[in-house]
């Protein structure tokens, strides 16, 4: 098994909305605001190698929401999706499996792209299961108030319809190798894939613990 991360982006959100009640005199040492108060945030995704199968854990912003769209989030740096599974050589038709921990459109609008016309959509990674928790699904297509501007028709229904989408089974397990754990709060049901490599065993968070800022030191 081989894992590796990838950075699909940077993009900015207001500190006192991601640390809430947490002092900023606090906050600001470790993630320093700008005079707008907005922080710098990486979107960071897993590719895994396990087997004959090439895993990617969530895929960040996408490329297919409007100007005005990206301008709320300050999107910035050199990194993209397409950039960095390129680096790591790996295609998008490579890819057998896209799970998505939840369905925010930071975390899987890149499932999604325009079609070469521009008119329509088509699935990034044509060759992908995508894999989501069916209560997480069900979340999503049927939003509250709160999280409704974080979920985009755009990035989930084309994978349905395209009949690409999978939903994660009550074992909660992926492949052999990856199982996982559903963590509640951040929003219903985000699944948080468990890898065993080499004898341990590494936990992807997702926005359980969006930086390393939100953990308290020992």
């Amino acid at each position: 098994m081989r894992i590796q991360t990838i950075h699909t982006g940077n993009f900015m959100l207001d500190g006192g909305a991601m640390f809430g009640t947490v002092p900023k005199s606090i906050w600001n040492r470790i993630n320093p605001a700008d005079e707008q108060n907005m922080c710098n945030w990486a979107m960071r995704c897993l590719l895994i190698e396990d087997g004959d199968r090439l895993i990617l854990i969530d895929n960040g912003m996408g490329e297919k929401q409007s100007d005005k769209f990206f301008g709320y989030y300050y999107l910035n740096g050199i990194h993209s999706l397409q950039k960095s599974l390129n680096d790591a050589g790996v295609d998008f038709n490579d890819i057998t499996d896209v799970v998505l921990t939840h369905l925010h459109f930071d975390h899987c609008g890149g499932s999604v792209k325009w079609n070469t016309m521009k008119d329509g959509y088509q699935l990034t990674f044509p060759n992908a299961k995508y894999w989501v928790h069916p209560t997480h699904w069900e979340h999503a297509i049927n939003p509250n108030p709160r999280e409704k501007a974080s979920f985009l028709t755009e990035n989930m229904l084309p994978i349905q319809e395209m009949g690409h989408l999978h939903f994660i089974g009550e074992d909660l397990k992926i492949s052999e190798n990856i199982s996982g754990i559903l963590a509640q709060g951040h929003t219903e049901s985000m699944y948080c894939p468990k890898i065993n490599v080499n004898g341990e065993t590494l936990v992807f968070m997702a926005d359980m613990i969006p930086s390393t800022g939100h953990i308290k030191p020992n």
